[in-house]
Formats: C-alpha cells, structure tokens, sequence
C-alpha cells in the first residue's frame, strides 16, 4: 500500500459552481505535478482525473469536466459527486500501491463526503490534502446548528409535550359527552395512546425532513436551489412558533392549575 494517506470526513459545507471549479483547478495542478515526477522515472506510468456525477436516479463517469458541469446545471436534483485523480499503478492495483486523490461531495449521505489522498511521496500528499481541505473549509454552512445530537432530544420533547396538549385538549371536549365514570382520565389516555403509538413514525418523517431542509453538504445552483433557503427561513420560523405555543400552553395550564388549588 501507499505509505501516506490522510483523508477527512467533510461537514457542513454548500458547494456551488464556483468552489467545483476550484477543486478542479487544483486537481489540474496536483495532476500535472505528479505526471511531472512520473515521467521522470517511468514514462508507462500516467495519472489522470475523472468525475462522477450521480443525478435523478442515473450516475456519469466523465473525463471532461465541462461536460460534468452542464450535468450539475440540468439535472433536477444531484445527489453525488466525485473527483478522482488515478496513476496507472494505483488503477492496476486496485489502490494497494500507487497514487491517488479521491473526494466525494454526496448531498444525501453524510457518511459517503470523504476526501482520501494517498502516495509514497509525503510531501505531496501533505500538499495535496490540505490544498483540497482549504478550499472546502471556506464554504462552510451554519446546517450543522439543525443537525447537533441534540437536535433528536428536542424533536423527541417538544413531540411528548405536543401530544400531552393536544391529548388534554381532547379529553376536554370529548368527556361532557360520555356518560360513564371517569370519561376525562379514559379520554385522555385514550388519545395519548393513540398518539404514542404514532409518534415514533412522525419522529423520524420529522428528522428526516430536518436532515433534508438542513443537509450536511448542499449543492447550489442559483437559478433553482434558491428555494431550499425559503425553506430554511420557513421551517426556522415553524420551529420557533411551535416552541412558543408549546411555552403559551404549559403556561396556561399551569396557571389554571394554581387558581384550582388557591380558590
């Protein structure tokens, strides 16, 4: 194997047409400088780049990187892209030796957005990786500040206190209507069985959608993903109004809690 290799996990980052022509730019470089060294010492050895674009349901393999740019621009929604520069030794040896640079940009796995640079040449690796790094680093999105481990809890809090209130509320209008014992306490907790027993599927429908609206990397193209931000400022707002009602309610019903043991 290579003796060398960095690679870093990528997060938080919006990638638009722009920041995928500076990544080019640099694998342009780094391939030049490495063919440079390869012809000096072994002119069967070679090293190329390539692209991968993966788009509504069909993915590309391109050596032109215009042709992957009028790719980015038509499709409907991207959901990976691929950078790849290759020696021919690391190609034949399915990367057990040889030299290679690979970064994968993937808007719906945060776990596949990896960069992985490798070599017997430490210097360039160390060039190459933190080239690579300096220009991802600049693109940095505030997405991560939706995604944190707490964000689960908050969703999994808010779900518990939504479904108190409105299992409350129902036991509330439904009990005058029952002529049986203890109708409000059989309401209620008939309404919150109910609602446990969907929570679970509502809870993940809403992570995803967090994880949607606020994704770990986010390709951007002015002229359709312009809505994504409107959806952004959108579900902000939801989540600020929901949590104010929430506080509204609890307020409330503490107060009339109070009144019943003061009067």
């Amino acid at each position: 194997m290579a003796n060398f290799l960095r690679d870093w996990f990528i997060v938080n980052v919006s990638v638009n047409e722009q920041i995928l022509r500076q990544l080019n730019e640099l694998f342009i470089k780094r391939c030049h400088s490495l063919n440079t060294t390869l012809s000096d010492r072994d002119t069967t050895q070679n090293a190329y780049i390539n692209y991968i674009i993966r788009f509504d349901g069909k993915g590309y393999r391109i050596f032109n990187f215009d042709d992957m740019l009028r790719y980015f621009f038509q499709a409907k929604e991207i959901e990976r892209i691929t950078f790849t520069l290759e020696t021919t030794e690391s190609l034949r040896s399915n990367r057990q030796t040889g030299t290679y640079i690979e970064l994968r940009l993937d808007q719906w796995n945060p776990n596949n957005c990896c960069l992985w640079v490798a070599s017997d040449d430490e210097d360039w690796v160390e060039v190459s990786f933190s080239a690579t790094q300096a220009i991802l680093v600049n693109c940095k999105n505030k997405n991560g500040l939706a995604r944190t481990a707490w964000t689960p809890l908050a969703v999994q809090i808010m779900g518990i206190a939504v479904g108190f209130f409105i299992s409350l509320w129902a036991a509330v209008k439904l009990s005058p209507k029952l002529s049986i014992q203890n109708s409000f306490v059989i309401c209620f907790f008939f309404v919150l069985l109910i609602f446990s027993n969907t929570w679970d599927y509502i809870n993940q429908k809403i992570i995803l959608l967090i994880n949607k609206i606020f994704p770990n990397l986010k390709f951007y193209r002015h002229d359709k993903d312009q809505s994504n931000w409107l959806m952004q400022a959108i579900a902000g707002g939801l989540i600020v109004a929901i949590t104010l009602w929430i506080i509204n309610l609890a307020l409330s019903y503490i107060i009339n809690v109070l009144k019943g043991f003061m009067t």
